[in-house]
């Protein structure tokens, strides 16, 4: 179990339960991640998160089909025989494709696998459908998939980008991620959506999951503008419930106890660059196997950053790792490029969930000028650990 957790939660409905499953299912043969043990022994500090190698272009600009690619973090599963399968958001449909790829660089042609419900309908996920986190179900067999999802309609008007209201849905695949099934939305902001609203998003959105201590917990962006909420929050469901809708609980006020569709919720207490605090967005999750500890990277004012956390709740102080190269929060206003949906990938591991002392940070590069187009780029990055510091971050 997370002691952590437990710890800090303040009141009921904190403490993990053992994680289950059902025993006489048949396992996958493709499926070679299981949850992650509870963390063990005593967390390192970052002391240094270094890039190097230059930038290497893994899908170029304006590729036929595959503008706008990634649009959200990555998400993997190694197979038996040593490849890899690689979903990802974005392309011209806002959906989900799938790659099979060896090295994470020669990812060759895509499938879609996964696309919007139908735009110009009242659905969550009418103009769409973006993989967030893919990992196992319960039962060793199926597949679970939670994404991030949009609706542009607004007054009868679909707009093209923005403004959208999102949300995050669940889908399931029995056939090793090729096809999915929609199970429904199993996280909403506490504000609804509006028939009018200023450009830009509001809701729940950007999704990263992890499975850990019986637990799938999600990290996600809330913007509640009525509510005047906007920061990161946390959502949980039991392995057992396979996330299924009304089975997820946001933590809000020391503890998880709100429920994920609409309930309320406390932002996280991460500080990026304390100039432009509001600027905050696409958390990526794993577990960092050198740290022994929760690793976030993140966009923020002045690029990416990474920060650790014991729990996922009480986060560390942020490290700027790729700067920005106009100030984040002026680059959508001036066209300015700059680099957003991180992904940290370590091919030594079984899962995106997972991550070492080396691997690479894979990003989508904005060009800058008139367009919203970007493309795949990434650079190998090296995590430098140190003793831990005895400091309040990991004091109860």
């Amino acid at each position: 179990m997370l002691a952590s957790l437990a710890a800090c939660g303040g009141g009921g409905g904190v403490t993990a339960s053992p994680q289950t499953s059902a025993a006489s299912a048949t396992p996958n043969p493709n499926v070679t991640f299981t949850p992650l043990p509870s963390p063990q022994g005593a967390a390192l500090d970052l002391s240094a998160f270094t890039l190097s190698g230059g930038e290497q272009d893994i899908i170029p600009p304006g590729m036929p089909g595959l503008q706008y690619t990634p649009d959200e973090h990555m998400t993997f599963l190694r197979q038996p025989g040593g490849t890899f399968r690689l979903w990802v958001s974005g392309g011209g449909t806002y959906g989900t494709y799938l790659f099979t790829t060896a090295d994470f660089v020669a990812l060759g042609a895509p499938t879609m696998v996964f696309g919007p419900s139908g735009s110009g309908t009242t659905a969550f996920d009418a103009d769409y459908a973006g993989a967030g986190s893919v990992f196992p179900a319960s039962d060793g067999t199926a597949l679970l998939m939670i994404y991030h999802a949009e609706n542009h309609l607004f007054n009868g008007v679909v707009s093209p980008g923005t403004p959208f209201y999102a949300g995050i849905g669940l889908a399931r695949s029995t056939d090793n991620g090729t096809t999915w099934q929609r199970e429904g939305q199993i996280i909403a902001g506490h504000d609804p959506q509006l028939q009018t609203q200023t450009s830009g998003g509001a809701g729940a959105l950007t999704p990263s999951a992890i499975e850990v201590g019986g637990f799938i917990y999600v990290v996600y962006r809330e913007i509640d503008p009525q509510s005047a909420m906007n920061g990161y929050a946390i959502a949980r469901a039991p392995i057992a419930s396979d996330a299924v809708p009304g089975s997820w609980e946001k933590y809000d006020q020391g503890s998880f106890s709100t429920p994920g569709l609409g309930g309320a919720f406390t932002p996280l207490n991460i500080v990026l660059d304390p100039t432009v605090p509001g600027d905050q967005r696409q958390p990526d999750i794993s577990f960092n196997t050198a740290l022994n500890t929760f690793l976030m990277t993140t966009v923020g004012n002045g690029g990416i950053y990474a920060l650790t956390s014991p729990d996922l709740i009480t986060w560390s102080a942020s490290t700027l790792v790729f700067p920005a190269p106009v100030p984040d929060s002026t680059a959508g206003i001036t066209g300015g490029v700059h680099n957003w949906y991180p992904t940290l990938i370590s091919p030594s591991e079984p899962a995106d969930q997972l991550t070492a002392s080396t691997g690479y940070l894979y990003y989508a590069k904005f060009p800058g000028g008139d367009t919203s187009d970007h493309a795949m780029y990434r650079q190998a990055f090296a995590i430098t650990t140190s003793p831990a510091a005895a400091s309040a971050k990991r004091k109860r």
